[in-house]
């Protein structure tokens, strides 16, 4: 990796080789033809940026001033993965987990300086016992009583980081655990019906600022309706209500989101199909997100593109419409 930097007249060059030598490992176990476990090891690297080696000061904004560190490492990431897959496909059961864990060596974080006077200079500096772990649990089960099925999931993930304010150590931790049932329901050949509901929580722990700690709640519910309709028309509908609370003022919002299509299929095979698309019919669309960084706790408030309409035309290229998924070939013409 080569810079050149130009300074007050004098030019400098920044050169920085970096060697890599990567294992990767895999192993999988087949219980039966229908279950299965799988342990995935890889490593990578992720090399420091030209403006990060740089030891030139920028100054453009005269209260954070940023300036690089020649002497960074790359930093070397170990993951491993663990899946867990089994179905009966007889019994309509199954059950899939997946576990990710990673630790970073020599991660590229930043170490803030603040004077007296609020003037605060970012340098970035290597450190190590950086690591997140996360997973996810499915499980699925037939219910008789409706012609369907139930499933219960739960994802979950931690995350701890090291940054330096002033020299001293901030450990920041992240925590978000978010359970979750979805129930299908066949009410016969031609009319599908889903329900779902979901909280997430998150939480943010700061070892010096413990005043920034923060946790917040964010709740889904859903329902959605496929019906297939005479002289191959179909129909579709979604709503989503999703209620953010315990953020700021002004940030705990409840979204409804409707959306509805309607569609028809026709020409040989059901090759051609036209749709109309119908999203936020109740014009309520706001996005609310949070981001947490060293030293603040950031609300943002988004609108987004509300009540429209798309009208489009799909035609499908296969032979003859009935290809397996994956395999089709399609023309799309659209106008909104």
């Amino acid at each position: 990796m080569e810079g050149n930097t130009l300074v007050l007249g004098k030019d400098s060059t920044l050169h920085k080789t970096f060697y890599n030598w990567l294992p990767n490992a895999r192993l999988q176990y087949n219980f039966t033809r229908f279950r299965n476990l799988r342990l995935n090891y890889t490593t990578s690297t992720n090399q420091p940026t030209v403006t990060q080696l740089q030891p030139v000061p920028d100054n453009s904004d005269p209260l954070n001033i940023k300036v690089g560190n020649a002497d960074l490492k790359q930093e070397l990431v170990h993951t491993i993965q663990l899946n867990f897959f089994s179905v009966n496909p007889f019994r309509n059961r199954n059950l899939f987990a997946f576990f990710n864990i990673r630790r970073t060596d020599n991660k590229i974080v930043n170490a803030d300086i603040i004077d007296s006077v609020g003037v605060k200079i970012t340098r970035p500096v290597n450190v190590n016992g950086a690591y997140d772990i996360s997973g996810t649990v499915n499980i699925g089960l037939p219910v008789r009583l409706w012609k369907g099925s139930i499933n219960f999931s739960t994802n979950g993930s931690y995350t701890k980081n090291k940054t330096f304010i002033n020299a001293a150590e901030n450990m920041i931790s992240t925590w978000n655990v978010g359970p979750d049932v979805r129930i299908e329901i066949n009410a016969s050949e031609k009319l599908d019906l889903s329900l779902a509901a979901g909280v997430n929580y998150y939480k943010t722990q700061y070892g010096l600022q413990q005043t920034l700690n923060t946790r917040y709640l964010n709740q889904q519910y859903s329902m959605e309706i496929n019906w297939q309709l005479p002289h191959r028309f179909y129909f579709n509908t979604e709503f989503t209500y999703t209620i953010n609370s315990q953020r700021a003022s002004g940030f705990n919002t409840r979204v409804p989101l409707w959306n509805a299509f309607i569609s028809r299929q026709f020409l040989r095979f059901n090759r051609g199909e036209i749709k109309l698309s119908a999203f936020d019919l109740l014009k309520q669309n706001i996005g609310v997100s949070r981001n947490t960084g060293q030293n603040y706790i950031e609300d943002k408030r988004v609108k987004n593109l509300q009540r429209f309409f798309l009208l489009s035309f799909t035609y499908n290229l296969t032979k003859n419409g009935l290809g397996a998924p994956g395999s089709d070939h399609k023309l799309h013409m659209i106008g909104g």
